[in-house]
Protein backbone atom coordinates (compact mmCIF):
# COMPACT_ATOMS: atom_id res chain seq x y z
CA UNK A 1 0.00 0.00 0.00
CA UNK A 2 2.56 2.26 0.81
CA UNK A 3 4.32 1.56 -3.05
CA UNK A 4 1.09 2.65 -4.49
CA UNK A 5 1.05 6.13 -2.57
CA UNK A 6 4.65 6.67 -3.19
CA UNK A 7 3.96 5.55 -6.90
CA UNK A 8 0.41 8.29 -6.58
CA UNK A 9 2.81 11.08 -5.14
CA UNK A 10 5.16 10.81 -7.93
CA UNK A 11 2.42 11.05 -10.52
CA UNK A 12 0.99 14.25 -8.93
CA UNK A 13 4.62 15.48 -8.53
CA UNK A 14 5.49 14.94 -12.90
CA UNK A 15 1.64 16.55 -13.92
CA UNK A 16 2.26 19.66 -11.79
CA UNK A 17 5.63 20.42 -13.07
CA UNK A 18 4.58 20.05 -16.54
CA UNK A 19 1.11 21.92 -16.77
CA UNK A 20 3.38 25.06 -15.66
CA UNK A 21 0.74 26.26 -13.27
CA UNK A 22 1.55 28.23 -10.05
CA UNK A 23 -0.05 28.03 -6.84
CA UNK A 24 -1.09 30.81 -4.49
CA UNK A 25 -1.65 34.38 -5.89
CA UNK A 26 0.25 36.40 -8.54
CA UNK A 27 -0.69 38.47 -11.41
CA UNK A 28 -2.24 35.96 -14.09
CA UNK A 29 -0.56 36.25 -17.59
CA UNK A 30 -2.09 35.80 -20.90
CA UNK A 31 -0.80 32.58 -22.25
CA UNK A 32 2.74 32.61 -24.25
CA UNK A 33 2.79 31.74 -27.80
CA UNK A 34 4.83 28.94 -29.63
CA UNK A 35 5.15 28.05 -33.31
CA UNK A 36 7.62 26.05 -35.56
CA UNK A 37 9.53 28.67 -36.58
CA UNK A 38 11.09 30.55 -39.77
CA UNK A 39 12.40 28.08 -42.46
CA UNK A 40 13.43 24.74 -42.52
CA UNK A 41 15.16 22.94 -40.17
CA UNK A 42 17.22 21.09 -42.28
CA UNK A 43 19.28 22.44 -45.40
CA UNK A 44 17.66 21.17 -49.00
CA UNK A 45 20.13 20.34 -51.54
CA UNK A 46 19.47 19.85 -55.19
CA UNK A 47 15.96 18.21 -56.14
CA UNK A 48 14.30 17.42 -59.10
CA UNK A 49 11.73 19.71 -60.47
CA UNK A 50 8.34 17.67 -59.44
CA UNK A 51 4.69 19.26 -61.73
CA UNK A 52 2.18 20.86 -60.13
CA UNK A 53 0.43 19.89 -57.14
CA UNK A 54 -3.18 20.70 -55.30
CA UNK A 55 -2.45 20.40 -51.65
CA UNK A 56 -6.04 20.14 -49.78
CA UNK A 57 -5.77 21.80 -46.27
CA UNK A 58 -4.27 18.88 -43.48
CA UNK A 59 -7.69 17.57 -41.83
CA UNK A 60 -7.55 16.78 -38.35
CA UNK A 61 -10.06 16.10 -34.81
CA UNK A 62 -11.14 19.26 -33.25
CA UNK A 63 -8.50 18.79 -30.61
CA UNK A 64 -5.94 19.60 -33.41
CA UNK A 65 -8.16 22.22 -35.12
CA UNK A 66 -7.56 24.12 -31.61
CA UNK A 67 -4.34 26.32 -30.49
CA UNK A 68 -4.19 24.14 -27.20
CA UNK A 69 -0.68 22.82 -26.91
CA UNK A 70 -1.25 19.18 -26.32
CA UNK A 71 1.01 16.68 -23.69
CA UNK A 72 -0.04 13.56 -22.51
CA UNK A 73 2.06 11.45 -19.58
CA UNK A 74 2.42 7.71 -21.32
CA UNK A 75 0.72 6.87 -24.64
CA UNK A 76 -2.21 5.90 -23.04
CA UNK A 77 -2.76 8.74 -21.19
CA UNK A 78 -5.55 11.23 -21.41
CA UNK A 79 -4.36 14.55 -23.53
CA UNK A 80 -4.10 17.55 -21.85
CA UNK A 81 -3.04 20.76 -22.49
CA UNK A 82 -0.93 23.32 -21.20
CA UNK A 83 -2.02 26.26 -19.13
CA UNK A 84 0.42 29.04 -20.06
CA UNK A 85 1.38 28.03 -23.51
CA UNK A 86 -0.77 28.41 -26.79
CA UNK A 87 -0.18 27.53 -30.62
CA UNK A 88 0.25 30.09 -32.48
CA UNK A 89 -2.59 28.97 -34.83
CA UNK A 90 -4.10 25.40 -34.78
CA UNK A 91 -1.39 22.36 -35.81
CA UNK A 92 -3.19 21.30 -38.89
CA UNK A 93 -2.57 24.96 -39.95
CA UNK A 94 1.02 25.09 -39.01
CA UNK A 95 1.56 21.61 -40.91
CA UNK A 96 -0.11 23.05 -43.75
CA UNK A 97 2.16 25.36 -44.22
CA UNK A 98 5.47 23.89 -43.55
CA UNK A 99 4.52 20.93 -45.96
CA UNK A 100 3.86 23.75 -48.67
CA UNK A 101 6.91 25.43 -47.78
CA UNK A 102 9.05 22.14 -48.48
CA UNK A 103 7.04 20.40 -51.19
CA UNK A 104 7.37 24.01 -53.39
CA UNK A 105 10.59 23.90 -53.36
CA UNK A 106 10.12 21.34 -56.55
CA UNK A 107 7.40 22.96 -57.95
CA UNK A 108 3.72 24.76 -58.06
CA UNK A 109 1.75 23.53 -54.41
CA UNK A 110 -1.73 25.02 -55.99
CA UNK A 111 -4.71 25.28 -53.36
CA UNK A 112 -7.76 23.04 -53.76
CA UNK A 113 -10.07 24.32 -56.15
CA UNK A 114 -7.40 25.26 -58.90
CA UNK A 115 -5.54 22.96 -60.68
CA UNK A 116 -8.01 21.26 -63.11
CA UNK A 117 -6.36 17.49 -63.68
CA UNK A 118 -3.17 18.16 -61.08
CA UNK A 119 -2.99 15.39 -58.78
CA UNK A 120 -4.00 15.87 -55.27
CA UNK A 121 -2.61 15.38 -51.97
CA UNK A 122 -4.92 15.05 -49.36
CA UNK A 123 -3.34 14.84 -45.25
CA UNK A 124 -5.01 14.06 -41.99
CA UNK A 125 -2.94 15.00 -38.81
CA UNK A 126 -3.63 12.19 -36.07
CA UNK A 127 -1.37 13.57 -33.32
CA UNK A 128 1.05 16.00 -32.90
CA UNK A 129 1.68 16.69 -28.93
CA UNK A 130 4.28 15.88 -26.51
CA UNK A 131 4.35 12.43 -25.16
CA UNK A 132 6.39 12.30 -21.25
CA UNK A 133 7.20 9.29 -19.82
CA UNK A 134 5.15 8.40 -16.36
CA UNK A 135 8.55 9.53 -14.51
CA UNK A 136 8.53 13.18 -16.43
CA UNK A 137 12.34 12.82 -16.84
CA UNK A 138 12.04 12.51 -20.47
CA UNK A 139 9.67 13.46 -23.07
CA UNK A 140 9.30 13.43 -27.46
CA UNK A 141 7.26 15.00 -29.76
CA UNK A 142 4.95 12.79 -31.62
CA UNK A 143 3.63 13.43 -34.82
CA UNK A 144 1.62 10.92 -36.86
CA UNK A 145 -0.17 11.82 -40.14
CA UNK A 146 -1.92 9.50 -42.71
CA UNK A 147 -0.84 11.04 -46.54
CA UNK A 148 -3.28 9.96 -49.63
CA UNK A 149 -2.46 10.64 -53.19
CA UNK A 150 -5.24 11.10 -55.71
CA UNK A 151 -5.47 11.69 -59.31
CA UNK A 152 -9.04 12.39 -60.98
CA UNK A 153 -10.67 11.25 -57.25
CA UNK A 154 -8.70 7.52 -57.28
CA UNK A 155 -6.16 6.79 -54.80
CA UNK A 156 -2.75 6.68 -56.46
CA UNK A 157 -0.65 5.98 -53.00
CA UNK A 158 -0.84 6.76 -49.35
CA UNK A 159 1.34 6.59 -46.63
CA UNK A 160 1.39 6.69 -42.89
CA UNK A 161 4.12 8.98 -41.43
CA UNK A 162 4.74 8.38 -37.84
CA UNK A 163 7.31 10.65 -36.14
CA UNK A 164 9.26 10.61 -32.49
CA UNK A 165 11.74 13.38 -31.79
CA UNK A 166 13.15 13.52 -27.92
CA UNK A 167 13.16 17.13 -26.51
CA UNK A 168 15.71 18.84 -25.16
CA UNK A 169 13.76 20.28 -22.39
CA UNK A 170 10.82 18.70 -20.84
CA UNK A 171 8.46 21.69 -20.82
CA UNK A 172 5.90 23.20 -23.41
CA UNK A 173 9.04 25.18 -25.30
CA UNK A 174 11.42 21.75 -25.60
CA UNK A 175 8.45 19.78 -26.69
CA UNK A 176 7.44 22.89 -29.70
CA UNK A 177 11.08 22.79 -31.07
CA UNK A 178 10.75 18.75 -30.99
CA UNK A 179 7.38 19.10 -33.06
CA UNK A 180 9.05 21.37 -35.61
CA UNK A 181 11.91 19.05 -36.05
CA UNK A 182 9.16 16.36 -36.71
CA UNK A 183 7.27 18.61 -38.89
CA UNK A 184 10.38 19.38 -41.42
CA UNK A 185 10.83 15.66 -41.08
CA UNK A 186 7.52 14.45 -42.38
CA UNK A 187 7.18 17.29 -44.43
CA UNK A 188 10.26 15.76 -46.17
CA UNK A 189 9.23 12.21 -45.81
CA UNK A 190 6.55 13.54 -48.04
CA UNK A 191 8.41 15.39 -50.17
CA UNK A 192 10.29 12.00 -51.12
CA UNK A 193 7.62 9.60 -51.35
CA UNK A 194 5.43 11.92 -53.62
CA UNK A 195 8.41 12.59 -56.11
CA UNK A 196 8.31 9.32 -58.30
CA UNK A 197 4.94 10.11 -59.13
CA UNK A 198 4.99 13.70 -60.00
CA UNK A 199 7.82 13.39 -62.66
CA UNK A 200 7.44 16.44 -65.52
Amino acid sequence: MRIFWLKIAAIVTVLGAITGCSVGGGEVRAPRQLDLGAGLSAPVGNLPANRPLLLAPVTASALLNDTTVIWRVGESGQPQGFTTYRWAAPPAQLVTQRLMARLSLQGAVLEQGIGGDAPQLRLNLQSFEQLFTPDGKSSQGVLTMQAVLLRANRVVSQKLIDIKVPATSQDAAGGAQALRLATDQAAEQVAQWLTPFLKP
